[in-house]
């Protein structure tokens, strides 16, 4: 018996859900993040030179197509928000 390749729609369909998944648990690693910055076992000072050498980095990394790119630096950037929320309380106006 032959195995069946997936479908372009039933890939499309893990991508989507594989894409929603990781969404959902950055949501939840910037909560962790905004309520260890909030109950001071996090250090904002660490967390922000850590977002921001990966900002540094990642653009460097020739290893990296330009989708995971920009999903890294995204991701990162959204990381950033978060710290400017749990550090001042508000949302930075985009």
């Amino acid at each position: 018996m032959k195995n069946k390749r997936p479908s372009v729609e039933q890939n499309a369909e893990s991508i989507e859900t594989i894409a929603g998944q990781l969404v959902a648990m950055q949501m939840l690693l910037e909560t962790v993040i905004i309520d260890g910055i909030r109950s001071k076992a996090l250090s904002p000072e660490l967390m922000l030179n850590a977002v921001g050498q990966g900002l540094e980095v990642f653009p460097q990394n020739k290893h990296l197509s330009q989708n995971e790119l920009m999903g890294a630096v995204g991701t990162l950037n959204s990381v950033l928000e978060a710290l400017t929320v749990a550090t001042t309380g508000k949302v930075p106006e985009k």
